[in-house]
């Protein structure tokens, strides 16, 4: 498997400085004799006497404590001891056996160096370590915060890979437990694993416990292994440290292991996330197919009722009963033939099978066609069309437009009571232009409960009429989406609901002229 590149631009940490050790022991030895090198010559020139001199040289060494370690202090403690009694105790350049106070200031100068070195030995590394600490406290809270925006698994991983690979200085890979059992090496992982890591890693996942450099065992591999475990085994995560690192503290493979730690919590996490989602997808779909099952029912009984009764009695004399009964089964047959065309819309919505066949058309054509297709459910509801003379054609799919607003028409004959207008009005506007469709009616308007649900499936209002399935509007708007149209609902001025549709304008001078 190749490295995957990431280049999202998101925050990372420093890399951890991992030696906690005087970086170069050698410099502090070499600033420790230029040290007492210069405060020799300068006192070779001052007017003090042996004693202020040797004063001078232990407050050298304690200020050395503050820079450098409790071995070149002690060395800085023997040079300057040694300068001391050659330079300056008398007689000058020469060896001489000290005086008692002398050499209580030399044995003072040893217990000083020794005590002042230790402590700011121990000073300097807490404060090292201390450092080292707050890294890694500010690392984890880093990983914490980019974890917690990672909307899916994926982005997740990626991101602790990313912390990772820039925290430790090395490459690394996270593996996780894939449908069949097996370990699944993460795409963004920086590190290609060989066979044989496969097979540790397959161990460490078995055992639960770490493996690999560093370890007791499969001491002879290059990369570390760790286990994600949070309850249950997740995954695998492999740190692959630079060749040149030194042998870990305590300390830091804690830092490791709470790392893998987090990340194996960050897997559980998006885990239970991804299980709660797909279990919140089932239901929904548990939902909706018990409401189709339950909508299609009832909505195909009273037809098929009306049929069979109808089918029962049509053999009568009565030439009045009759029609009466053939009126009956072509209002029913028009209700099922309703109700199939919009589950067989639906379907191809949700399928993606929806190929829209853009042509110039004309509105009134399409409103002629849709009235037709509604019939006799606008019977008694006065149905009143505002076309302008010099509205253009417009590019849409005919059939699809017919459907639209005749499922428009049925919705508004449902809801206005007999006797009522239904509006129709068509023209231009807006800047890009478009051309809209308004269908008006004057029913009880829209619920305010209904309005943010208004163009989902199976969506209908408390006081709906029996007749549909809840489907209409919303194949409206999935058949002016395909079309690169949009509709939208509101308030009729004159009391009722409004929708109106909108697709857009473009000029049509290239249509052929049927006259030429």
């Amino acid at each position: 498997m190749e490295p995957v590149q990431i280049n999202k631009a998101k925050r990372s940490v420093p890399s951890i400085e991992w030696d906690v050790q005087s970086p170069s022991p050698w410099r502090e030895y070499v600033e420790v004799l230029g040290i007492i090198a210069a405060v020799t010559i300068f006192g070779w020139f001052l007017p003090l006497s042996d004693q202020a001199i040797g004063q001078i040289y232990l407050l050298v060494v304690i200020l050395l404590c503050l820079r450098v370690g409790r071995w070149p202090v002690l060395f800085a403690a023997v040079v300057s001891a040694v300068t001391w009694n050659f330079v300056f105790i008398p007689p000058r350049m020469s060896f001489s056996v000290l005086s008692f106070d002398n050499s209580v200031l030399l044995g003072i100068y040893f217990v000083v160096a020794l005590i002042t070195g230790q402590l700011t030995a121990r000073i300097r590394a807490q404060q090292r370590y201390e450092k080292l600490r707050q890294q890694r406290a500010t690392a984890l809270f880093h990983l914490t915060r980019e974890l917690a925006g990672a909307r899916t698994l994926d982005e997740a991983a990626e991101t602790a890979l990313r912390q990772a690979n820039k925290l430790f200085s090395a490459r690394t890979a996270l593996l996780f437990v894939g449908e069949k059992g097996t370990l699944e090496p993460h795409p963004a992982s920086s590190l290609s694993l060989g066979e044989q890591d496969h097979s540790i890693a397959e161990w460490v996942l078995k055992n639960g416990r770490e493996a690999g450099r560093l370890t007791e065992t499969f001491s002879t591999a290059e990369a570390l292994f760790l286990p994600l475990r949070a309850g249950a085994m997740l995954g695998v995560f492999v740190l692959l440290l630079p060749a040149a690192s030194a042998p870990l503290a305590a300390d830091q493979r804690e830092f490791i292991a709470g790392f893998a730690t987090q990340t194996a919590l960050l897997v559980e996490r998006e885990q239970l996330r991804e299980a709660r989602e797909r279990e919140k997808f089932f239901a929904e779909s548990d939902r909706l197919h018990r409401t189709l099952l339950d909508s299609v029912s009832h909505e195909l009984k009273t037809p098929l009722s009306v049929l069979r009764a109808a089918g029962e009695k049509l053999d009568t004399d009565d030439v009045k009963k009759r029609t009466g009964l053939v009126a009956e089964i072509r209002t029913a047959t028009s209700r099922l033939d309703h109700l199939v065309a919009n589950l067989l819309n639906q379907t191809r919505l949700e399928s993606g099978g929806l190929r829209p066949q853009l042509d110039w058309c004309d509105a009134r054509d399409i409103i002629n066609a849709a009235r037709r297709a509604v019939g006799e459910a606008l019977a008694g509801r006065p149905l009143k069309t505002e076309i302008p003379d010099e509205l253009p054609l417009f590019l849409a799919d005919a059939p699809l437009m017919e459907q639209v607003i005749a499922n428009l028409l049925l919705n508004a004959a449902l809801h206005t009571p007999s006797g009522g207008p239904i509006h129709i009005v068509t023209g231009l506007e807006g800047q890009p232009a478009r051309v809209f469709i308004r269908v008006s009616d004057c029913g009880p308007g829209l619920p305010q409960e209904l309005r943010a649900n208004l163009f989902q499936k199976f969506s209908r209002g408390p006081s709906a009429r029996a007749g549909g399935l809840g489907l209409g509007l919303s194949i409206v708007r999935g058949f002016m989406l395909a079309q690169g149209g949009e509709v939208l609902a509101g308030d009729n001025p004159g009391g009722g609901a409004s929708f109106t549709v909108y697709l857009p304008y473009s000029s049509h001078e290239g249509v052929p002229n049927d006259e030429s």
